[in-house]
This record gives C-alpha cells, sequence and structure tokens, in this order.
C-alpha cells in the first residue's frame, strides 16, 4: 500500500509536466481538524496536500490526501500519526464553451491506507469480507457554477456509488475582497442536503433525508509572488438537523457537532 500511495502522488506531480497545455495548482493546508460534510474525521492537527490539473478541451483531474499529525483516537485513522489516512484522485470535464455558467462532470476515488481487510464469520455460517484500501468507495457528481455572478454561486450533486449508494447536494458562495497590494480577504459560506440512506451511512442518523450541515470559512491570503500565495483561515461547520445532531451526540462516532477548526495554508 505504501507503494501504491508513493507512485499516486508521484503520477500526480508527474503528469502536468508532461502536457504543456495542462495549467496546475498545487496547495497544502496544515488545519486544526479534519471535517467533511459537518463530519469531524478528526479534532485534531491534519496536513493535507492537493494538487488540481485543468488541460485540454475542459478535461482535468485532482489529488488529495490528509495525514493526521497526532495519535488522536478520536479519528477515522486513530494512531496513526504520520500516516497518510485518506487519498482521494478524481477526473472532471467542465463543458469547453465560453458562457456565463459552466458545467462539470466527474468521479471521484476514495483510498483509506489505514484501514484493513477482516473477514468476519457471521451467525448464519457465512463470511463476509471488507474492503482492502486499494478497493476504496467512489462518486460521481455534477456541478454548476456562475463565475461571472457576485457570490459565485455553485450548486453540486454528488452520489455515492458504494455504501450508502445515495446522494449529497452543496450550495457554496464566495467572495474575494482585495484589502491591499497582494493582500485579499477570501470569504465562503457553504449548505449541504442529503438523501435518507445518505444521513443514516454517513452521519449514523435514521432521520431520513433533510439538512446535513452548514459551514463559515474566511481566510486572508498573501501573494508572495505569482506562483505562490500564504494565508490563514478559520472555519465553523455545524450539524443543521436537529434530530441528525441528536443522534451524533449519541453514537460514538463522531466528537462534535459544532466545531471551530483553521490553520495555514500555501498555494
Amino acid at each position: 500500500m505504501k507503494k501504491l500511495i508513493a507512485l499516486t502522488i508521484l503520477t500526480a506531480l508527474a503528469l502536468p509536466a508532461a502536457a504543456a497545455a495542462a495549467e496546475a495548482n498545487a496547495y497544502a493546508d496544515i488545519l486544526s481538524a479534519y471535517v467533511y460534510y459537518g463530519q469531524v474525521g478528526n479534532d485534531e492537527a491534519v496536513f493535507q496536500p492537493g494538487l488540481d490539473v485543468s488541460g485540454p478541451f475542459g478535461l482535468g483531474y485532482s489529488f488529495w490526501a490528509s495525514m493526521n499529525l497526532t495519535d488522536v483516537e478520536s479519528s477515522w485513522a486513530p494512531d496513526s500519526a504520520g500516516k497518510w489516512g485518506e487519498v482521494d484522485l478524481g477526473l472532471n470535464w467542465t463543458v469547453p464553451v465560453d458562457a456565463p455558467v459552466s458545467l462539470t462532470v466527474g468521479g471521484t476515488y476514495f483510498i483509506y491506507p489505514q484501514d484493513s481487510s477482516e473477514v468476519v464469520e457471521n451467525d448464519d455460517g457465512t463470511y463476509t469480507a471488507t474492503k482492502a484500501p486499494a478497493d476504496g468507495s467512489y462518486e460521481v457528481y455534477v456541478a454548476v457554477a456562475a463565475d461571472s455572478v457576485i457570490l459565485t454561486p455553485t450548486l453540486a450533486a454528488y452520489h455515492g456509488m458504494a455504501n450508502s449508494d445515495d446522494w449529497i447536494a452543496m450550495l457554496t458562495l464566495s467572495h474575494s475582497l482585495p484589502v491591499a497590494d497582494a493582500l485579499s480577504l477570501d470569504l465562503g459560506a457553504s449548505v449541504s442536503a442529503a438523501g435518507e440512506y445518505y444521513i443514516a451511512n454517513d452521519y449514523g442518523s435514521d432521520a431520513g433525508a433533510g439538512l446535513a450541515h452548514g459551514q463559515i470559512d474566511v481566510a486572508l491570503n498573501y501573494a508572495v509572488s505569482e506562483a505562490l500565495s500564504v494565508g490563514v483561515k478559520g472555519s465553523f461547520s455545524s450539524i443543521l438537523d436537529s434530530d441528525v445532531r441528536d443522534d451524533i451526540k449519541e453514537g460514538d462516532v463522531y466528537p462534535e457537532v459544532d466545531i471551530f477548526f483553521g490553520g495555514v495554508t500555501a498555494c
């Protein structure tokens, strides 16, 4: 698995150099928590690098990873400081037309290197095998964005093809304000809603379909050069549905339903 992850990282970094027409954006964040659609996967420090590449004809791909920086127990990958807990590989296509609204379709493959295969004997004498890390889940999505409109609204719908086999949709607003030369204040807000099975599988609640989470992001970024920006960011994430909140509090999967987190960024 270590060789697989290393090969994945090297491939993601090498391909842009081989494609002269491609544009690449690499980034790296050190944050105080890992939060995914309101789900607190780790309430302690994480390192999260990524790479987005856009090529000709609207084609693109992405790489993202998360590493726990402590041996915290309340984590999707406990006792794994200094190890990759998740690697996401994405492919996407944006309709290559000059229009005020863009349409993107894509898919993401999720790898969880710290998970392990396990064979369990059932009560009826049959056996169930969990997937190995290299057999992670994946999802497909479609996103519509209006970049030329104030607040830059983006509406995206995701459908998981494993586990919940259900949908989650998210509306995101973002805006950047110039503060001084090379310094900007970047603001963002998002809210999501999900289907019954997604809520049950990912949030551990039988509340049914409804609102999932809301998040507010504030970042201060400084452009060191044309190729490098550094910044600090802070976010607040909250589970919105009261029944889902109660179910999460009663469970032992997620340590928080409301969380402030943030850190330093470079891109």
